[in-house]
Order: C-alpha cells, then sequence, then structure tokens
C-alpha cells in the first residue's frame, strides 16, 4: 500500500500545513514551501510509488487458489482488503490499519503526519477547500475563553489533557447551488379594537394574501459525515467561499480528513428543505397582518447543481456522566458551538457556600442589631 508523506528536503523531516502562514513549515530547520515547490519535490517520489503499486497488484492478480480452502482464505482476504486499509508509516516503519472513511492520519507511535494515498481520489476526490486559517493554539484559546463564560463546567473539560485531544478535521460537505419558486396562499387578519361610551367595539378585516417569490441559492451546505451532528456543523456556519482552493492532497498535511459516507441524494432533502425555510420565512416576513391563518405553500426546486468539498473544522469529544459532548469550531471563522456540562456537585458547593454566606451576614446583622438595643 502506497503511503504519500511531506519530507523536508533540507533536513528529511516532516513538513506540515501551517495555517497562519499557509505554507508548509518544517520544524527543524524552520523552513518553509508553498504548495507547488511540495508538490515539484514529490513528483519523482510519486512516480515511483506508484510503479510499485502496479507491481504489487499484477502480483496479487496473478495469485491463483490452489485448494477450495486456498479460495476461501483468499475470498476472506478480499473482504478484509475491501473493508480496512493497511499502511507502514515512512518514519518508523508501524503499521497503521485505517478504516475506509480515513483520508489523512497520524502515525500512533511516532505521530508524524501521513497522508493515506488513494482516499479522495475518483468518486471521493472534492473539487475545492478551504484551508485551515488558524492553528490550534488560536482554536484552543478561542474554547477556553468559550466555556469560561459558563458556571460550574467540569474542571476535565479544561484540563490540558483533554484539551490535547482537540483535532484539525476537514469535514466532507456537499453543496447545492439551485432556483427555487414558491408561491404562498393565505388569509391576513387586521384586528382593530376600540371603547365608545359604554361599548367596546372590535374590527376584524380578512384579507386573502398571495406570494410568488423565486430565489436563486448559491453553495447550500450540508455535511457528508454520519459521525458528526448535522445540527453542530450548521451551528457553526457560514463559511466564506472566498477561500475556496482548488483541491491539493498536500492541504491534508498534519490534518485528519473524512471521505463523505452520505452521498449527495440522501443530503438532498436536507439542503432542499434548508432552501424552502428560508423562503417562508421571506414570505411570511413581508406579511404584515395581526394574524395570519390557513398558511398554504407550494414549493418547486430546479435542478440541483453539486459541489464536494472539504471544511476546516477544529473538532473535540468531551467523555463525562456516559454521555459524548461535542465541540466544533470553524477552522475558517473561529465560530465555535457545543452544549457545555454542568458539574452538579461544584454547583452544589458554590450554593452551599452562598447559602453559608448569607446566614453568617444575618447572623452578624442580628447580633449587631441586638448589641445596639442593648
Amino acid at each position: 500500500m502506497d503511503v504519500k508523506q511531506y519530507k523536508c528536503p533540507n533536513c528529511n523531516a516532516e513538513l506540515k500545513f501551517d495555517p497562519d502562514k499557509q505554507k508548509f513549515c518544517c520544524e527543524f530547520c524552520l523552513s518553509d514551501f508553498s504548495t507547488e515547490e511540495v508538490n515539484n519535490m514529490l513528483s519523482q517520489r510519486r512516480e515511483k510509488a506508484d510503479d510499485k503499486k502496479k507491481q504489487e497488484e499484477k502480483a496479487q492478480t496473478e495469485k491463483k487458489p490452489q485448494s477450495p480452502q486456498d479460495a476461501e482464505r483468499m475470498r476472506q482476504q478480499k473482504e478484509f482488503e475491501e473493508n480496512t486499509k493497511l499502511y507502514s508509516c515512512p518514519s518508523c516503519g508501524a503499521e497503521i490499519v485505517s478504516d475506509m472513511n480515513t483520508a489523512a492520519s497520524f502515525c500512533y507511535y511516532c505521530h508524524n503526519p501521513v497522508i493515506l494515498k488513494g482516499r479522495v481520489e475518483g468518486m471521493y476526490q472534492p473539487s475545492k477547500v478551504i484551508p485551515f486559517a488558524f492553528g490550534k493554539d488560536k482554536a484552543v484559546d478561542i474554547f477556553n475563553k468559550w466555556a469560561a463564560k459558563k458556571k460550574y463546567i467540569p474542571n476535565d473539560l479544561i484540563s490540558q489533557k483533554q484539551i490535547e485531544r482537540m483535532t484539525g478535521l476537514y469535514v466532507p460537505f456537499w453543496t447545492a447551488d439551485a432556483e427555487t419558486d414558491t408561491r404562498f396562499e393565505a388569509i391576513g387578519e387586521n384586528e382593530k379594537s376600540w371603547t365608545s361610551g359604554s361599548y367596546h367595539y372590535t374590527q376584524i378585516k380578512k384579507y386573502q394574501i398571495i406570494r410568488d417569490l423565486s430565489v436563486q441559492y448559491l453553495g447550500v451546505p450540508a455535511d457528508g459525515s454520519k459521525k458528526i451532528e448535522d445540527s453542530l456543523m450548521e451551528a457553526i456556519e457560514p463559511f466564506d467561499y472566498k477561500d475556496l482552493k482548488d483541491f491539493d492532497m498536500a492541504y491534508l498535511s498534519g490534518f485528519f480528513a473524512d471521505k463523505y459516507d452520505v452521498d449527495k441524494t440522501l443530503v438532498a432533502p436536507r439542503i432542499v428543505d434548508r432552501m424552502y425555510s428560508s423562503n417562508h420565512s421571506d414570505v411570511i416576513g413581508s406579511c404584515s397582518y395581526t394574524r395570519i391563518k390557513d398558511k398554504k405553500f407550494n414549493d418547486n426546486v430546479r435542478s440541483l447543481n453539486w459541489n464536494y468539498l472539504l471544511l476546516p473544522v477544529w473538532f473535540m469529544t468531551f467523555h463525562y456522566k456516559g454521555k459524548v459532548w461535542e465541540y466544533a469550531i470553524n477552522g475558517q471563522t473561529g465560530k465555535i458551538s457545543g452544549e457545555l456540562p454542568i458539574d452538579d456537585r461544584k454547583m452544589r458547593i458554590h450554593k452551599l457556600i452562598l447559602t453559608l454566606i448569607a446566614t453568617l451576614v444575618v447572623f452578624a446583622a442580628g447580633y449587631l442589631i441586638g448589641g445596639l438595643l442593648l
């Protein structure tokens, strides 16, 4: 199996993509390289690796089972190969087993970044990518400041051990361009009340409402990963598409990435519903009535044009009281989302302290008043 890894031509150490510099940097000799320079340096290595892969595939094809037992064993091996991937780390020689949805990873032993070539090719190759705009230190700072605004959070949530688990993750997104039409029909009521003498009057006027709305949408997103809650990804939107770049595997160096495991045909209803919901809000917002009744919507979407993108997210999970809490930070804008847990014990102690202080204040006040009366 072919492993593609970026190494510094000066000292042979691993290169990592630095979101702040938007370059590939060596932590040892402090050299910087552009995407074009990195790709040029790796062209010869890639050709040699491809030749080796072809030779291995040819040798595997030529194997013939010699018996029913051999045939069953080869069938099981093929099934395993189709559902798992085995890689050898070029730095320490460790073998890495990865599931089918991993596009980029780290060696579990020496922690050097490796890019798993072949995971994002063909039908899984994204057309565009937004590179990370800032590094882990800033992401940690954003999370700590956000968590500090809420009282009674567990201490483990902001511990060094927990923060180290924050991961730069390229999340697969489908985006759709489309034109939509919405016809809105309803009854609007305007109510007016007044008093004259000893009588109170109420006047209700009814109006027939008809609205036609056509909206063109560009780049409406929906994540294509089953592993992450859809609501969490929607909460850190929007992404600014002005930073989109043509996809290059080099951007994955030093980060994790998933390829989609939810096809665009499955996310299409989510995206269309978002378009329709926006249309409905717009047409209702255009109506100035006391009440709107008998609302009816007739929606239509024209052909969807799809793009498959990788978008940057700083992602962290926290296990607490049998529940997994998920946090996401938009790796481009810094917008954060997630639900913070409450440490009940810390809250009880805090309330107990406040109660004791209040009791002491009351006691001291009573003692002082009693002394004055004497």
